[in-house]
Protein backbone atom coordinates (compact mmCIF):
# COMPACT_ATOMS: atom_id res chain seq x y z
CA UNK A 1 0.00 0.00 0.00
CA UNK A 2 2.89 2.42 0.83
CA UNK A 3 4.74 1.41 -2.37
CA UNK A 4 1.00 2.02 -4.37
CA UNK A 5 0.21 5.02 -2.75
CA UNK A 6 3.94 6.78 -3.52
CA UNK A 7 4.40 5.45 -7.03
CA UNK A 8 5.12 8.02 -9.95
CA UNK A 9 4.27 6.15 -12.82
CA UNK A 10 0.37 4.64 -13.69
CA UNK A 11 2.68 1.58 -14.62
CA UNK A 12 4.02 1.02 -10.81
CA UNK A 13 0.64 2.32 -9.53
CA UNK A 14 -1.21 -0.81 -11.62
CA UNK A 15 1.75 -3.27 -10.40
CA UNK A 16 1.67 -2.52 -6.11
CA UNK A 17 -2.40 -2.68 -7.22
CA UNK A 18 -2.17 -6.38 -8.56
CA UNK A 19 -0.02 -7.74 -5.88
CA UNK A 20 -2.13 -5.79 -3.41
CA UNK A 21 -5.18 -7.52 -5.31
CA UNK A 22 -3.26 -11.37 -4.95
CA UNK A 23 -2.58 -10.36 -1.15
CA UNK A 24 -6.04 -9.21 0.09
CA UNK A 25 -8.99 -8.50 -2.53
CA UNK A 26 -10.77 -6.95 0.90
CA UNK A 27 -7.99 -4.66 1.18
CA UNK A 28 -7.82 -4.14 -2.58
CA UNK A 29 -11.91 -3.33 -2.61
CA UNK A 30 -11.31 -0.82 0.20
CA UNK A 31 -8.33 1.26 -1.15
CA UNK A 32 -9.60 1.32 -4.83
CA UNK A 33 -13.37 2.66 -3.31
CA UNK A 34 -11.44 5.83 -1.27
CA UNK A 35 -10.83 8.09 -4.07
CA UNK A 36 -7.02 7.35 -5.21
CA UNK A 37 -6.42 10.93 -5.93
CA UNK A 38 -6.95 11.59 -2.82
CA UNK A 39 -3.89 9.08 -1.47
CA UNK A 40 -1.93 8.45 -4.51
CA UNK A 41 0.75 10.56 -5.71
CA UNK A 42 0.11 9.97 -9.29
CA UNK A 43 -3.55 10.47 -9.67
CA UNK A 44 -3.28 13.58 -6.86
CA UNK A 45 -4.54 16.59 -9.80
CA UNK A 46 -2.38 18.69 -7.58
CA UNK A 47 1.66 18.67 -6.68
CA UNK A 48 2.69 17.20 -3.29
CA UNK A 49 6.60 18.67 -3.57
CA UNK A 50 7.55 15.21 -1.81
CA UNK A 51 5.39 15.45 1.16
CA UNK A 52 2.97 12.69 1.54
CA UNK A 53 2.38 12.52 5.13
CA UNK A 54 0.24 14.73 7.68
CA UNK A 55 3.38 14.77 9.86
CA UNK A 56 3.05 19.00 9.98
CA UNK A 57 -0.63 18.85 11.38
CA UNK A 58 0.36 15.70 13.74
CA UNK A 59 3.02 17.41 15.02
CA UNK A 60 0.72 20.62 16.22
CA UNK A 61 -1.87 18.50 17.48
CA UNK A 62 0.53 16.41 19.53
CA UNK A 63 1.85 19.90 20.86
CA UNK A 64 -1.69 20.65 21.87
CA UNK A 65 -1.89 17.54 23.61
CA UNK A 66 -2.25 18.56 26.97
CA UNK A 67 -3.63 22.93 25.69
CA UNK A 68 -6.25 21.16 24.40
CA UNK A 69 -7.79 21.19 28.00
CA UNK A 70 -7.41 24.96 28.90
CA UNK A 71 -10.26 27.00 28.43
CA UNK A 72 -10.87 29.02 25.23
CA UNK A 73 -8.76 32.34 25.71
CA UNK A 74 -5.92 30.37 27.73
CA UNK A 75 -5.68 27.82 24.57
CA UNK A 76 -5.34 30.69 22.10
CA UNK A 77 -3.11 32.29 23.69
CA UNK A 78 -0.81 29.18 23.94
CA UNK A 79 -1.17 28.99 20.63
CA UNK A 80 -0.12 32.14 20.08
CA UNK A 81 2.78 31.94 22.06
CA UNK A 82 3.82 28.50 20.45
CA UNK A 83 3.69 30.28 16.96
CA UNK A 84 5.53 33.18 17.86
CA UNK A 85 8.16 31.32 19.26
CA UNK A 86 8.42 29.21 16.35
CA UNK A 87 8.32 31.32 13.48
CA UNK A 88 11.49 33.06 15.30
CA UNK A 89 13.12 30.19 15.82
CA UNK A 90 12.53 28.92 11.80
CA UNK A 91 13.44 32.57 10.65
CA UNK A 92 16.76 32.15 12.13
CA UNK A 93 17.06 28.67 11.31
CA UNK A 94 16.69 29.38 7.79
CA UNK A 95 19.08 32.43 7.74
CA UNK A 96 21.62 29.87 9.15
CA UNK A 97 21.30 27.68 6.37
CA UNK A 98 24.59 28.09 3.90
CA UNK A 99 23.47 26.53 0.85
CA UNK A 100 20.52 28.19 -2.01
CA UNK A 101 18.31 24.67 -0.68
CA UNK A 102 17.13 24.12 2.39
CA UNK A 103 19.39 21.85 4.63
CA UNK A 104 16.73 19.28 3.80
CA UNK A 105 16.58 19.45 0.20
CA UNK A 106 20.29 20.16 -0.22
CA UNK A 107 20.44 16.27 1.51
CA UNK A 108 18.30 14.81 -1.12
CA UNK A 109 20.22 16.42 -4.08
CA UNK A 110 23.71 15.44 -2.64
CA UNK A 111 21.81 11.55 -2.36
CA UNK A 112 20.96 11.91 -6.30
CA UNK A 113 23.76 13.45 -7.10
CA UNK A 114 26.00 9.78 -5.70
CA UNK A 115 23.67 8.08 -8.13
CA UNK A 116 24.82 9.78 -11.34
CA UNK A 117 28.21 7.93 -11.22
CA UNK A 118 26.45 5.12 -12.29
CA UNK A 119 24.33 6.64 -14.94
CA UNK A 120 25.36 6.34 -19.14
CA UNK A 121 24.28 9.92 -21.04
CA UNK A 122 24.11 10.24 -24.24
CA UNK A 123 22.62 13.33 -25.74
CA UNK A 124 20.47 13.29 -28.48
CA UNK A 125 19.46 17.46 -28.85
CA UNK A 126 20.39 20.31 -26.92
CA UNK A 127 18.00 19.83 -24.55
CA UNK A 128 17.40 15.74 -24.76
CA UNK A 129 19.10 13.55 -22.89
CA UNK A 130 18.76 9.45 -22.77
CA UNK A 131 19.72 8.22 -19.20
CA UNK A 132 20.92 4.84 -19.01
CA UNK A 133 21.46 1.98 -15.89
CA UNK A 134 21.47 -1.37 -15.36
CA UNK A 135 19.72 -1.95 -18.66
CA UNK A 136 16.82 0.43 -17.88
CA UNK A 137 16.65 4.01 -19.90
CA UNK A 138 15.01 7.44 -19.52
CA UNK A 139 14.65 10.78 -21.72
CA UNK A 140 15.57 13.96 -20.20
CA UNK A 141 14.23 16.97 -21.90
CA UNK A 142 16.05 19.72 -19.27
CA UNK A 143 14.53 22.51 -21.68
CA UNK A 144 10.73 21.33 -20.45
CA UNK A 145 12.25 19.92 -17.00
CA UNK A 146 10.62 16.45 -17.70
CA UNK A 147 11.75 12.51 -17.32
CA UNK A 148 10.19 9.83 -18.37
CA UNK A 149 10.21 8.90 -14.59
CA UNK A 150 7.89 11.25 -13.95
CA UNK A 151 9.50 12.69 -10.48
CA UNK A 152 11.42 15.42 -12.12
CA UNK A 153 7.51 17.09 -13.70
CA UNK A 154 5.59 15.95 -10.26
CA UNK A 155 8.02 16.89 -7.76
CA UNK A 156 9.25 20.34 -9.55
CA UNK A 157 12.75 18.64 -8.10
CA UNK A 158 15.76 17.18 -10.59
CA UNK A 159 15.67 13.24 -10.45
CA UNK A 160 19.26 11.81 -10.50
CA UNK A 161 18.49 11.22 -14.68
CA UNK A 162 17.73 14.56 -14.74
CA UNK A 163 21.49 15.23 -12.50
CA UNK A 164 23.26 13.29 -14.70
CA UNK A 165 22.41 15.21 -17.79
CA UNK A 166 23.21 18.24 -15.93
CA UNK A 167 26.17 17.03 -14.99
CA UNK A 168 27.13 16.09 -19.18
CA UNK A 169 26.85 19.54 -19.40
CA UNK A 170 29.10 20.46 -17.17
CA UNK A 171 31.64 18.07 -18.12
CA UNK A 172 31.20 19.97 -21.91
CA UNK A 173 31.82 23.14 -20.16
CA UNK A 174 35.03 21.84 -17.91
CA UNK A 175 36.07 20.30 -21.66
CA UNK A 176 35.70 23.40 -22.99
CA UNK A 177 37.69 25.61 -20.78
CA UNK A 178 40.90 22.88 -20.12
CA UNK A 179 41.14 22.03 -23.89
CA UNK A 180 40.51 25.58 -24.76
CA UNK A 181 38.60 24.97 -27.58
CA UNK A 182 35.09 26.33 -29.49
CA UNK A 183 32.78 23.55 -28.56
CA UNK A 184 29.75 24.07 -30.66
CA UNK A 185 27.44 22.43 -28.17
CA UNK A 186 28.40 24.00 -25.51
CA UNK A 187 27.75 27.67 -26.61
CA UNK A 188 24.75 26.62 -28.09
CA UNK A 189 23.30 25.14 -25.07
CA UNK A 190 24.85 27.31 -22.55
CA UNK A 191 25.38 30.44 -23.73
CA UNK A 192 22.13 32.12 -22.61
CA UNK A 193 21.79 29.87 -19.59
CA UNK A 194 22.88 28.29 -15.95
CA UNK A 195 23.50 24.80 -15.65
CA UNK A 196 23.58 25.06 -11.39
CA UNK A 197 21.54 22.23 -9.95
CA UNK A 198 19.69 24.57 -7.82
CA UNK A 199 17.99 26.00 -11.26
CA UNK A 200 16.23 22.63 -12.20
CA UNK A 201 14.54 23.12 -8.58
CA UNK A 202 11.68 24.91 -7.58
CA UNK A 203 11.58 28.43 -5.83
CA UNK A 204 9.78 26.13 -2.84
CA UNK A 205 12.64 24.31 -2.08
CA UNK A 206 14.95 27.25 -1.82
CA UNK A 207 16.67 29.04 1.37
CA UNK A 208 15.51 32.57 0.46
CA UNK A 209 11.68 31.04 0.07
CA UNK A 210 12.00 29.28 3.43
CA UNK A 211 13.07 33.00 5.19
CA UNK A 212 10.35 34.50 3.19
CA UNK A 213 7.55 32.03 4.80
CA UNK A 214 8.50 32.86 8.35
CA UNK A 215 9.66 36.70 8.01
CA UNK A 216 6.15 38.07 9.20
CA UNK A 217 6.12 37.08 12.95
CA UNK A 218 3.77 36.40 14.95
CA UNK A 219 2.54 39.80 16.99
CA UNK A 220 2.17 39.79 20.46
CA UNK A 221 -1.33 40.72 21.60
CA UNK A 222 -0.70 41.83 25.20
CA UNK A 223 -2.55 41.43 28.51
CA UNK A 224 -6.80 41.27 27.79
CA UNK A 225 -7.53 44.85 29.72
CA UNK A 226 -5.61 46.90 27.11
CA UNK A 227 -7.52 45.42 24.04
CA UNK A 228 -9.84 47.75 22.34
CA UNK A 229 -12.89 45.55 21.45
CA UNK A 230 -16.20 47.24 19.57
CA UNK A 231 -19.38 47.25 21.21
CA UNK A 232 -20.97 45.21 18.70
CA UNK A 233 -18.66 42.43 19.00
CA UNK A 234 -18.87 42.57 22.81
CA UNK A 235 -22.35 42.02 22.80
CA UNK A 236 -22.27 38.96 21.25
CA UNK A 237 -23.08 35.82 22.74
CA UNK A 238 -21.12 32.42 21.40
CA UNK A 239 -22.39 29.37 22.68
CA UNK A 240 -20.81 26.23 23.12
CA UNK A 241 -21.06 23.94 19.16
CA UNK A 242 -23.91 21.34 19.02
CA UNK A 243 -21.65 18.33 19.08
CA UNK A 244 -22.29 14.83 20.61
CA UNK A 245 -19.04 13.21 22.68
CA UNK A 246 -17.85 9.86 20.96
CA UNK A 247 -18.29 7.11 23.56
CA UNK A 248 -14.49 6.02 24.84
CA UNK A 249 -11.61 7.48 25.79
CA UNK A 250 -9.99 10.07 23.82
CA UNK A 251 -6.79 9.04 22.04
CA UNK A 252 -3.85 11.41 23.22
CA UNK A 253 -1.18 10.31 21.16
CA UNK A 254 -1.00 9.78 17.25
CA UNK A 255 -0.68 6.87 14.93
CA UNK A 256 3.00 6.51 13.65
CA UNK A 257 3.06 6.27 9.57
CA UNK A 258 4.64 3.81 7.50
CA UNK A 259 7.71 6.19 7.14
CA UNK A 260 8.84 6.83 10.57
CA UNK A 261 11.24 5.16 11.99
CA UNK A 262 10.03 3.32 15.02
CA UNK A 263 12.62 3.34 18.15
CA UNK A 264 12.63 0.36 20.68
CA UNK A 265 14.21 0.59 24.41
CA UNK A 266 16.76 -1.29 25.34
CA UNK A 267 18.07 -2.23 28.80
CA UNK A 268 21.93 -1.31 29.15
CA UNK A 269 22.24 -4.02 32.11
CA UNK A 270 20.59 -6.84 30.74
CA UNK A 271 20.66 -5.65 27.07
CA UNK A 272 17.34 -6.95 26.51
CA UNK A 273 14.29 -4.51 24.98
CA UNK A 274 11.05 -3.93 26.75
CA UNK A 275 12.53 -1.73 29.66
CA UNK A 276 14.86 -0.05 30.95
CA UNK A 277 17.82 -0.25 33.82
CA UNK A 278 16.22 1.05 36.55
CA UNK A 279 12.94 -1.76 36.20
CA UNK A 280 15.54 -4.36 35.02
CA UNK A 281 15.40 -7.83 37.38
CA UNK A 282 17.73 -9.60 34.85
CA UNK A 283 20.95 -10.27 35.91
CA UNK A 284 23.85 -8.39 34.17
CA UNK A 285 25.56 -9.01 31.44
CA UNK A 286 29.20 -9.57 32.12
CA UNK A 287 30.83 -11.19 29.55
CA UNK A 288 29.53 -10.84 26.39
CA UNK A 289 30.31 -13.85 24.76
CA UNK A 290 27.92 -17.21 23.43
CA UNK A 291 27.53 -18.64 26.65
CA UNK A 292 27.05 -15.31 28.84
CA UNK A 293 27.86 -16.37 32.08
CA UNK A 294 27.37 -14.50 34.87
CA UNK A 295 28.94 -14.64 38.43
CA UNK A 296 27.26 -15.03 41.39
CA UNK A 297 28.66 -12.08 43.09
CA UNK A 298 26.92 -10.09 40.53
CA UNK A 299 23.50 -11.43 39.95
CA UNK A 300 20.91 -9.27 41.74
CA UNK A 301 18.99 -11.28 45.47
CA UNK A 302 16.51 -11.42 47.37
CA UNK A 303 16.80 -8.96 50.21
CA UNK A 304 14.42 -11.22 52.60
CA UNK A 305 16.02 -15.01 51.76
CA UNK A 306 19.49 -14.03 49.90
CA UNK A 307 18.79 -16.00 47.06
CA UNK A 308 19.32 -15.54 43.61
CA UNK A 309 16.28 -16.19 40.92
CA UNK A 310 13.77 -13.40 42.63
CA UNK A 311 13.06 -10.37 44.62
CA UNK A 312 11.57 -9.59 47.88
CA UNK A 313 8.28 -9.00 46.07
CA UNK A 314 7.86 -12.72 44.87
CA UNK A 315 10.21 -14.46 47.63
CA UNK A 316 7.92 -17.58 48.33
CA UNK A 317 9.78 -16.88 52.23
CA UNK A 318 8.63 -13.62 52.57
CA UNK A 319 5.21 -14.48 54.96
CA UNK A 320 7.68 -16.70 57.18
CA UNK A 321 10.20 -13.84 57.70
CA UNK A 322 7.87 -11.47 58.74
CA UNK A 323 6.31 -13.54 61.19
Amino acid sequence: MDKTAKAYTEFKYNRYMGKLRNLDKNAFDYVESASPHKWSRVHCPQRRFRVMTTNVAECINSYLKFARQLPMLTLAEFIRNMLQRWFHDRHRAAQSMRHQLTDASHLVMLQRVEKCGYMTVNPGDWNIFSVKRSGKQWTVDLARKTCTCNKFQMDHFPCSHALAAARYINSIQLYAILSKRDCHFFHCFCRERNLDFTSLCSDYYKRQTLIDAYSVPAMPVGHPSSWVVPSDIAERVVLNPKSKRQSGRPMEGRHASSSERTTTQSCRRCGQSGHNSRRCSNPPLINEGPSRIVPEEYRRKCSVCHQVGHNKQTCPHKESAEE
